[in-house]
């Protein structure tokens, strides 16, 4: 009976402790966020591992909620920017003529007060020297 009840309280405790997702209501407010960006070559009809990062840089960026949507504003920029949560995690694939695309964005939780966006795109050709690979890289962490 004991082991019932112990077996009983821990499944209660497990189902309780999901996993912690990024929300728009997390996203709101100032962020300092690292970018990097790794290029994958094409060569012998297939693409190599990812180069080591280029083009390393930190900025603000800055989530707000303006009549119930979400843009992210940087310093750069004069404009706000729409976004979309379920966006920011999932595939996606299209094809423009002899052109495909296909991706993925993942939004990965690390705490309340930090994320990593990764966000991978592959694009095929007819003209197989055009293809290309990059992965795209932001690491967040609230400025407080």
């Amino acid at each position: 009976m004991k082991k019932l009840i112990l077996i009983s309280l821990v499944s209660i405790a497990l189902f309780g402790c999901g996993e912690k997702k990024v929300t728009e209501e997390m996203l709101i407010g100032d962020w300092e966020c690292d970018f990097a960006q790794q290029v994958a070559k094409w060569k012998n009809g297939l693409f190599q591992d990812y180069a080591p990062p280029i083009d390393h840089e930190t900025s603000l960026v800055t989530y707000l909620k303006v009549d119930n949507d979400l843009f992210v504003k940087t310093p750069n920029s004069f404009r706000k920017i729409k976004q979309y949560v379920n966006k920011m995690d999932g595939s996606f694939e299209y094809s423009i003529g002899d052109m495909k695309t296909v991706g993925f964005n993942k939004l990965e939780y690390i705490s309340d007060d930090e994320f990593k966006s990764i966000s991978e795109i592959i694009i095929t050709q007819n003209k197989s020297e055009d293809n290309e690979k990059t992965k795209d890289i932001m690491h967040c962490t609230r400025i407080k």
